[in-house]
């Protein structure tokens, strides 16, 4: 049987690996040294700010075409 059939059976049904998930969590944690709710505010922020950006971008361009 070929071996990529085979790797298959190596995953476990959790989104992630629980080990690497809490080791890069505590690596981020070491680095930042924020607390959790300072991320996700921070990560929110930058998810919310993205389209925000895009529009503000395109609204310009679109006010600058008409003149």
């Amino acid at each position: 049987m070929p071996a990529f059939l085979l790797s298959a059976l190596a995953h476990h049904g959790e989104p992630g690996d629980p080990i690497l998930l809490a080791w890069i969590k505590d690596q981020i944690d070491s680095v930042i040294g924020l607390g959790d709710l300072a991320i996700v505010v921070i990560l929110g922020a930058v998810v919310v700010a993205i389209p925000i950006g895009i529009l503000a971008t395109y609204v310009m361009q679109r006010v600058k075409g008409v003149r």
